[in-house]
């Protein structure tokens, strides 16, 4: 079996991205949706495509617009529909099952019958003329076949390949400033620039999307009361303070930052509590 397509893993960040920003639990999304916890953590990790009722669910409790989701399913569910395609056939008790319809784009063409004597009786040009026709025919369907074996494995996938081409965030540089990194779309697929954990056990990330050309901050393991700053020399500060309940996500990140791409380091800091002094982590900007 082929690794999942990038439209799949697409779609699994922004559903993650989704789920962090309401803190949704498992249990939570499977009472509101009427699907599974097991369906849930199949879908948030990309090993399947849910179903569009699913996804809209998760769009109206994390309050984000449909359209931008339902564009990235509709890639997603193609892709999915083309990789399970092209599956091979299992095989049980010994037996092939049944072949599946789309499968016989790719069988070998039947033989071409081997012309029989000329019937007595029709004179030598007939005989001729239909054996021509039948070798015709042959190589037409051939042809044919061959035809819609290329648009299979080229016409195809250049259609998915400028799908995905129309891919675009929702804001680019300062336009970014103060924005979640969700809904512009920032969040799919960044760039982890730092990657740490703090004395006090606290995880810290900067991660930046080269097409938004901004980055933000994020923490997880943070004690309920943390605060969490990111800066970027000449950009608002972000900051962002945990407010966790029992049973959620422990994930909390600051609001985008433009990068310009030149000046002094960006920096992210972390204070556990109003008495612990503040840990800082500093990279230079991509």
């Amino acid at each position: 079996m082929t690794g999942i397509p990038p439209e799949c893993e697409r779609l699994a960040a922004r559903l993650r991205m989704l789920r962090d920003r309401r803190r949704l639990t498992l249990s939570a999304l499977a009472t509101e949706s009427a699907y599974s916890k097991s369906s849930w953590q199949r879908w948030l990790a990309g090993r399947s495509v849910p179903p569009w009722p699913a996804v809209s669910v998760l769009c109206r409790l994390a309050d984000e617009p449909e359209p931008g989701v339902r564009a990235l399913w509709e890639l997603a569910e193609r892709a999915w529909s083309r990789r399970t395609a092209t599956r091979a056939l299992p095989v049980r008790d010994g037996a092939r099952e049944a072949p599946d319809p789309a499968a016989s784009r790719d069988a070998a063409p039947a033989p071409t019958p081997t012309p029989t004597p000329a019937p007595v009786g029709p004179s030598v040009r007939l005989f001729r003329k239909r054996l021509i026709g039948r070798v015709a025919a042959g190589v037409a369907g051939v042809a044919a076949l061959v035809a819609c074996t290329v648009f299979l494995l080229t016409g195809a996938g250049r259609v998915a390949s400028d799908a995905s081409a129309g891919f675009r965030v929702g804001c680019t540089g300062v336009a970014c400033n103060g924005k979640d990194p969700g809904p512009p779309l920032c969040g799919v697929e960044p760039k982890t620039l730092l990657h740490v954990q703090t004395p006090t056990g606290i995880g810290l990330e900067i991660r930046y999307n080269p097409l938004c050309r901004a980055a933000w901050a994020r923490v997880w393991n943070a004690p309920t009361g943390s605060t969490l700053t990111f800066t970027v020399p000449g950009q608002p500060t972000q900051r962002v303070t945990a407010a966790h309940a029992d049973d959620t996500d422990p994930f909390v990140y600051t609001d985008l930052a433009a990068v310009p791409g030149h000046g002094h380091d960006m920096k992210a800091c972390v204070t556990p509590g109003p008495k612990t002094p503040a840990t800082c982590y500093a990279v230079p900007q991509p």
